[in-house]
């Protein structure tokens, strides 16, 4: 197997267990099959309860669910952990590794039942092993995992950022590989449905969620796969994961910088001021918060993106009091038409990028969070009466807001739980070391934790 990771990345041995800590052998060791792939250990493939327990929510059950150790991975590393979830399958799939490369394996979330293991991969030559840029030590990258939905059918992709026939003289071509699935597939060793290569052009490693720089994302922002870059020259293209095709930001992005790609277009960014438009259909100002200040004035920035999420928009204004102490406002808009859908005066959203509940009711971006069924949102900043931020990380469908406390310099860590679904939204602290779920599914909740030996521990809990 290709070091795909600089220096020692994978000097800690390859994973053994599918199953809890120590369950049966990913696809790639053993026997053939009579299908022309590996097949995997005879051993059971629903795996036992926890081996670790954690301080989680009151409605989650410590000692209820399934792990998945991915010893593999090295103790310090840039990119976002190799792990997503399918919202409307229920499943959790994750990067894995075998002696003949790396694979992705998905298990339904409520069982742990491996649905399917992919067929070994070496991904493109890692950005360390070519060379390129500060890519080694903390900055290490992984092939990482996301999800997509298109046309009614989910799907997982497995995907790692690299160079492509690089030697001693030629420079190679920078490109994110996307190896698609469909989330229903079946069977150990399975082949991709589709290979796609993106050319990109990336500043920095991508880093993990609310952690630092973020220059590489691989998403579904509500619209399908997507791929973002920064670099000397930023990037986006929407990927087709059926036929393969890219639709890159061209036309519409020649004055800005696309964020989201749309049944209607793309919707873009003015550089400089991050204002919100889909060209030739709609600007963001044309449908102004209440409170907020429409202006056309082009050095406004008042409706500058912040993120996306589920077919939304999460926008930032200013009230009309005007002067250097307005107060911030937040809205959330419609993607593909820019319509208002509800707002709420609140600073800025800090850490992270946007969350959304597996229904899409609800909503969150750092502090702010949103019920689009009441228009009704919730700010979680600290303020007169509340010492820390509330950071939010995962809602479950009843409207059950997980985050964590960001107290600033010299504050002590926390979690809290906010009902987004009645009330005013006012956030309940939760036991001192609690940890809250990365992803609240239907009857599960996925907690991601550095594992007691190496490398990272998944822990898939059973709501209460």
């Amino acid at each position: 197997m290709r070091k795909a990771v600089a220096g020692a990345a994978l000097a800690g041995a390859l994973l053994t267990g599918c199953g809890g800590s120590d369950g049966p052998a990913p696809a790639g060791k053993g026997g053939e099959d009579g299908t022309g792939g590996k097949k995997t250990s005879a051993a059971p493939s629903a795996p036992s309860g926890p081996s670790v327990l954690l301080t989680v929510p009151p409605a989650y059950a410590a000692d209820q669910g399934w792990e998945q150790s991915l010893s593999w991975m090295p103790a310090k590393y840039s990119s976002k952990p190799p792990v997503a979830v399918g919202p409307r399958s229920g499943t959790v799939a994750y990067v894995n590794t075998t002696e003949d490369g790396y694979v992705v394996q998905v298990r339904d979330a409520s069982s742990g039942r491996i649905r399917f293991t992919g067929a070994p991969w070496e991904p493109p030559t890692s950005m360390a092993e070519a060379g390129k840029g500060s890519y080694e030590g903390d900055e290490v990258e992984l092939p990482s995992v996301s999800t997509a939905f298109q046309d009614g059918r989910e799907y997982v992709v497995l995907w790692a950022h690299g160079v492509l026939g690089g030697d001693a003289l030629a420079k190679g071509k920078e490109v994110v590989r996307l190896l698609v699935y469909p989330m229903d597939a079946s069977g150990s060793a399975v082949a991709p449905k589709r290979r796609v290569d993106v050319p990109v052009e990336v500043y920095e490693p991508n880093s993990e969620k609310g952690k630092g720089r973020n220059d590489l994302r691989v998403e579904d922002y509500g619209g399908g796969l997507q791929v973002h870059w920064n670099g000397t020259k930023d990037g986006a293209v929407a990927v087709d994961v059926e036929s393969g095709t890219i639709d890159a930001c061209a036309d519409a992005c020649a004055e800005g910088r696309g964020q989201v790609r749309t049944a209607e277009g793309w919707v873009v960014t003015s550089h400089g001021l991050d204002l919100v438009e889909m060209p030739g259909s709609w600007h963001i100002q044309d449908d102004a918060p209440p409170g907020g200040r429409p202006t056309t004035d082009e050095f406004s920035r008042d409706g500058q993106y912040v993120s996306a999420v589920g077919g939304h928009l999460l926008t930032r204004w200013h009230t009309e009091t005007g002067g250097n102490f307005s107060t911030p406002l937040v809205a959330v808009h419609n993607a593909a038409t820019g319509r208002l859908e509800t707002s709420i005066v609140c600073e800025q959203p800090r850490g992270g990028s946007a969350v959304s509940s597996p229904n899409g009711r609800f909503v969150a971006a750092g502090t702010v969070a949103f019920d689009l069924q009441r228009r009704h949102g919730a700010c979680l900043e600290a303020g007169e009466s509340r010492k820390a931020d509330v950071v939010v990380r995962s809602i479950t469908d009843d409207g059950i807001a997980y985050g964590e406390l960001a107290a600033g310099p010299g504050g002590e860590p926390g979690a809290a739980e906010v009902d987004l679904s009645a009330g005013d939204g006012t956030p309940r602290a939760l036991p001192d070391g609690t940890r809250v779920p990365e992803w609240a599914l239907g009857d599960a909740g996925v907690f991601l934790t550095p594992h007691p030996v190496n490398g990272l521990l998944i822990s898939v809990l059973k709501h209460t």
